[in-house]
C-alpha cells in the first residue's frame, strides 16, 4: 500500500473519531454526589437532561433548575428521605453545559408499624404467607416506596394466578409522619373464595383427546393454579405438534366455583424435510438432509430420518419416537442406523439397532435406559476384526441454564454405564462409565466456561474392544490443537490405538467486543490411556472468536500445544455451549 494513501486513510479515521467525539461531548450531562448509594441509584434513575440543548439560556436554566429540583424531592422521598439538602448548579464547558446535583440525605424515614391481613380463603394459601414472610417491608427498615408498591401489587397478582377472582383489596394505605421520621403500612386483601378447574377442552385435531390431556398438569376439579396452566401450554407447544396455544375462560359455576376454559391450539405442518450444511476442523464440511413425520398417527408416534456426508463420515439413521404415560417427558425411541468413519486413528463401519426408554425422573432429572446391538467392523493400527455387541446401558443427565443457547449462567451434568458379556456378544466382558459436566459462569460482562469429561471402563484387553467404544482425545471438543482422535496410547508405529480410560478437561473465558463477536482465551488438558500411571496429560492454549449466529454460536479457535514444539492448528466449531 503506498504511503500517501496509509497517511490519507489514517488521517481520516482520527478525523472520523474526532468528529464522533465532538459529536458526543456536545449534550448537556448531569453529574450526581451523594452520602447515601440508594438515593444516587434513585436520582441517576429519575433525573435526565436528553431532552435539553446546549443553547439553553439562563432562563431556561432557572426553569430546568425548578423542574430537576422538584423531580429530585420525588427521588429522595421514594427511597425514604424526606429531609433531603439537595442543591443544583450549572457549570459551562467548552462545547456545552452540566449540571451538578449533591445531595446530603438527612435522617431517614423507618418503618414502625406493619399490618398485612389477609380475610377469606387465602388466610391458609401457604403463597400469601411465603410472600409476607419473604417482603422487603420490615419493621425498623428505611421506607423504600418502590417495596411498598410490589408487596401491594404481589398481593393482587397471586390472587389472581390462584383462582381468587374474586379479590378486593379492602385497605392498601401508607401513612408517613415526617415530624418523628415513621411510616406505617396497611394492607386488607379479601380473596373470597378460590375458584377450581371446571372442564377444560383443547381444541385440536392431531391427536385422540385422552392422549392430548397426558399433557396438562391439572385434572378438572383442581383449585385454579395459573402456574399449572402455564406449564401445560409449555408442555403441548414443547411437543413438536403445535405451533400456538390461545386460552378463553369461561363463566364460572356460582356454586361450585369450577371455571371452563377452552385452549385453543394451531397445528403444526406434518411432514418437513431438514437440510443443513456445517463445518468443523475435526469432519471438514458436511452436508446434513432429513425428514421428519411429526404425527404418525394419532396416538403421537413421531418418525425421523437423518444422513450425514462430511470428509470424514457417511452416516444415516432413523429414530421412531413414541410418546408414554406423561408424553412431555416419558417416550420409548426405536432407532437404527449405519455409519461409517474413517480418520488417522482409525476405520470403522458400524451397523446399530437400538431403543431407549426415556424418563423423568423428578427435579429435572432425566433417566434413559438403553439397549444396543451394534455390528463393527474395524481397523486400528494394525489390528483389523468385526464384532458383535448387544450392550445393556443407562444414562442420568440434568442440565439449567438461563438461556438454552447463550447462557450466561447454567450447568449440565450427565452418567452414564453400559457394558456386556460374552455370552451375548462375540467380545470380553467390559463394563463402561461415562462422566461429563460443563458449567457457565458471569465474570462481569465476560463468561467462564469449564468442562470435563471422564471415562473408564473395565476390561481385561482393550485390544478386544471395538473403535468406537476405546477412548480417544484431541480435537474441537477435546484438547484443541492436536487433531481430531490422535491422543491416547499408540502402537509401535506411534499409531493412537484407543485406550481404557480419558479424562478431559477445559476452561475458557470469553467477553463481548460487540453484540454478536465475543473473543476467547481457553486452555485444554487430557488424555486417553490404560493405566494412571500411563496417562501423559497433554496441554494446550489458545485464542478464538466467537459469532453469535441465530442458529448458535460459531466458534473459530487457533490453539498449540505448550508441552512439545508444535505449529498453531485451526479449530472450527458450532453448537450450544451446554
Amino acid at each position: 500500500m503506498p504511503s500517501n494513501f496509509r497517511i490519507a486513510l489514517l488521517t481520516l479515521c482520527l478525523t472520523a473519531g474526532a468528529v464522533q467525539a465532538h459529536a458526543a461531548d456536545k449534550q448537556p450531562s448531569l453529574q450526581f454526589e451523594s452520602d447515601q448509594p440508594a438515593l444516587t441509584q434513585n436520582l441517576q434513575a429519575s433525573l435526565d437532561v436528553l431532552r435539553e440543548s446546549c443553547t439553553a439560556d439562563r432562563s431556561r436554566k432557572r426553569l430546568l433548575e425548578r423542574n430537576l429540583q422538584r423531580r429530585a424531592d420525588l427521588a429522595a422521598k421514594a427511597v425514604g428521605y424526606y429531609e433531603a439538602d439537595i442543591s443544583i448548579r450549572f457549570e459551562d464547558s467548552k462545547n456545552c453545559w452540566r449540571a451538578f446535583i449533591t445531595a446530603k440525605a438527612g435522617r431517614p424515614v423507618k418503618i414502625t408499624e406493619i399490618q398485612v391481613r389477609l380475610e377469606g380463603e387465602a388466610k391458609t394459601d401457604t403463597s400469601f404467607a411465603e410472600l409476607i414472610r419473604n417482603s422487603p417491608l420490615q419493621v425498623d427498615a428505611i421506607l423504600r416506596h418502590n417495596d411498598y408498591q410490589s408487596t401491594r401489587d404481589s398481593l393482587l397478582r397471586i390472587a389472581s394466578q390462584r383462582g381468587y377472582f374474586d379479590h378486593q383489596l379492602k385497605q392498601h394505605r401508607l401513612e408517613i409522619n415526617a415530624d418523628d421520621y415513621s411510616a406505617r403500612i396497611f394492607l386488607t386483601l379479601d380473596s373470597g373464595r378460590r375458584h377450581r378447574f371446571g372442564k377444560f377442552i383443547l381444541d385440536q385435531e392431531i391427536l385422540h383427546t385422552q392422549i392430548a390431556e397426558r399433557y396438562l398438569r391439572f385434572s378438572p376439579g383442581d383449585y385454579w393454579d395459573s402456574d399449572l396452566l402455564l406449564e401445560s401450554q409449555q408442555a403441548l407447544l414443547g411437543s413438536g405438534y403445535f405451533t400456538t396455544a390461545r386460552l378463553e375462560r369461561g363463566i364460572a359455576d356460582p356454586v361450585t366455583l369450577q371455571v371452563p376454559a377452552t385452549l385453543y391450539l394451531s397445528e403444526r405442518p406434518r411432514r418437513a424435510w431438514l437440510t443443513g450444511v456445517g463445518v468443523s476442523t475435526d469432519t471438514g464440511p458436511r452436508l446434513r438432509l432429513g425428514y421428519e413425520d411429526r404425527y404418525v398417527n394419532k396416538q403421537g408416534h413421531r418418525w425421523h430420518v437423518d444422513s450425514e456426508i462430511s470428509t470424514l463420515i457417511r452416516a444415516a439413521s432413523s429414530r421412531y419416537e413414541i410418546p408414554l404415560r406423561d408424553p412431555a417427558r416419558d417416550r420409548l425411541v426405536l432407532s437404527t442406523g449405519y455409519r461409517l468413519e474413517d480418520n488417522e486413528s482409525a476405520r470403522s463401519e458400524q451397523l446399530h439397532f437400538g431403543g431407549s426408554l426415556i424418563g423423568g425422573i423428578g427435579n429435572g432429572w432425566v433417566l434413559t435406559r438403553s439397549l444396543d446391538y451394534e455390528r463393527e467392523n474395524f481397523t486400528v493400527g494394525d489390528q483389523s476384526n468385526t464384532i458383535e455387541l448387544v450392550m445393556p446401558g443407562v444414562q442420568v443427565q440434568k442440565s439449567r441454564s438461563n438461556n438454552p443457547i447463550y447462557p450466561r449462567r447454567g450447568w449440565k451434568f450427565s452418567l452414564g454405564l453400559r457394558g456386556t458379556h460374552p455370552e451375548i456378544s462375540s467380545t470380553e466382558a467390559f463394563l463402561q462409565t461415562r462422566v461429563s459436566a460443563k458449567a457457565v459462569v458471569p465474570l462481569g460482562p465476560a463468561r467462564l466456561l469449564a468442562r470435563i469429561d471422564g471415562g473408564q471402563t473395565m476390561v481385561s484387553d482393550v485390544a478386544t474392544l471395538p473403535a468406537t467404544v476405546r477412548f480417544f482425545a484431541g480435537g474441537d471438543t477435546s484438547v484443541r490443537g492436536f487433531d481430531y482422535r490422535t491422543l491416547g496410547p499408540s502402537d509401535a508405529t506411534g499409531e493412537a490405538i484407543g485406550g481404557r480410560h480419558l479424562l478431559v478437561g477445559s476452561v475458557e473465558m470469553d467477553f463481548p467486543l460487540t453484540t454478536h463477536w465475543h473473543p476467547a482465551i481457553f486452555t485444554d488438558a487430557g488424555n486417553a490411556f490404560n493405566e494412571t500411571d500411563e496417562m501423559n496429560i497433554r496441554y494446550s492454549a489458545g485464542v478464538g472468536i466467537r459469532w453469535r449466529s441465530p442458529l448458535g454460536p460459531i466458534r473459530i479457535d487457533l490453539a498449540r500445544p505448550v508441552d512439545s514444539p508444535r505449529s498453531w492448528r485451526l479449530h472450527l466449531s458450532m453448537g450450544p455451549d451446554l
